[in-house]
């Protein structure tokens, strides 16, 4: 049945509580979109925040507490919060009985991901990652392409998300709050892996890493998160994947580059100007260079356009849409663990000067 239709037949509506106010905010327009679906609550300890979205906002309540925020009349928790409290946050949400949207990476160690793969069996609670850059336009049509068999089977692929945040970093060196300073750069590996992974119904097995060096911190103090980081994993089917993560190269503009390559073709992003996609297809006769499919990551004509090219529209209807129906989340626990733990066991790897690592599977 659609959604919109089941949805409107709904006595009572789906009421979603937001935990964070940086990246939070986005989803409220995306939640509030869908008819019998509101957010009522909003959760954060920065209380001149909370008052200036208490001005723009009528007939929402707010939090300072997480503990009492949960015992509110929610059904939804987006956790929005600092990275090292996405899985404690989310695990605590699930244990009050509510179904978690949680911002990337979900986990901080292989021991947090242990834990939210237990508390979401045990629980029975819808569990997704908020991996927006899977709903890319390009990349659902890359999807297309890929499952009509154009480029053959895939044996190699590589992405990159290259960002100079060295002013945000030189800030937080300043508040002391520091969890981006110190967050080793391949740990945020999901924006590039998550859509990898998902085009090519893979997981990874093996990771190996390496780490640039505290010499070449662009911002003159130890900064772990301004070095850049690289992983190499081999999957499951046998293939080969290579991330890049840096945030603090000396390059504008930031970009997200993604390139696979299969038995009968490939398909590539550009990393500077008009975004575009570059492919070879083996089977057209006589081609002797890379075609351009004028192909971007934005949407247009949808209802709220969000951030990321209104990828969190899409993210959120399809979120909505396995709960009502009791569905399996697009990206539930244990994708959402295939996409961030390589990313762990790459650096892992890494101060081990490059030893292999096995990546724990949670099936």
């Amino acid at each position: 049945m659609n959604l919109q239709m089941i949805l409107k037949g709904r006595k009572m509506a789906l009421k979603v509580g937001i935990a964070g106010t940086r990246r939070g905010l986005v989803y409220i327009g995306c939640f509030d979109a869908i008819k019998n679906v509101r957010v009522t609550s909003i959760c954060s300890k920065n209380e001149e925040k909370l008052k200036e979205i208490a001005k723009k906002t009528k007939g929402k309540k707010f939090f300072t507490d997480y503990e009492e925020f949960l015992k509110s009349d929610i059904d939804i928790v987006v956790v929005a919060v600092p990275l090292p409290l996405h899985a404690e946050f989310s695990i605590r949400a699930l244990e009050k009985g509510k179904h978690v949207l949680c911002e990337v990476p979900p986990v901080n160690s292989i021991d947090e991901g242990r834990k939210l793969y237990a508390t979401v069996k045990k629980t029975k609670k819808k569990y997704m990652l908020a991996q927006n850059t899977c709903w890319w336009a390009h990349i659902k049509a890359w999807e297309k392409i890929i499952k009509q068999g154009k480029i053959g089977k895939i044996f190699y692929a590589e992405a990159e998300y290259i960002h100079n945040i060295k002013s945000l970093l030189d800030e937080e060196m300043k508040t002391k709050n520091i969890w981006r300073t110190v967050m080793p750069p391949i740990h945020y590996c999901t924006h590039s892996l998550g859509p990898l992974l998902m085009m090519m119904d893979d997981r990874c097995i093996l990771a190996q890493g390496f780490q640039t060096e505290e010499k070449y911190d662009v911002s003159g103090v130890k900064n772990p998160a301004s070095r850049m980081e690289i992983g190499i994993f081999k999957t499951e089917k046998g293939a080969v994947i290579k991330i890049l993560c840096g945030f603090g190269a000396i390059r504008e503009p930031g970009f997200h580059y993604y390139s696979i390559y299969g038995t009968n073709g490939c398909l590539e992003t550009n990393r500077i100007g008009e975004e575009k996609t570059f492919a070879y297809f083996g089977n057209i006769p006589n081609l002797k260079e890379m075609i351009t499919i004028p192909l971007k990551s934005g949407y247009t004509g949808i209802e709220v356009s969000g951030t990321h090219g209104g990828t969190e529209y899409f993210l959120v209807r399809e979120f909505i849409d396995c709960i009502v129906n009791d569905t399996e989340p697009p990206i539930n626990v244990k994708k959402a663990l295939e996409f961030g733990l390589p990313g762990i066991c790459a650096h892992l790897s890494a101060m081990k000067n490059g030893g292999v690592i096995e990546i724990p599977q949670f099936d």
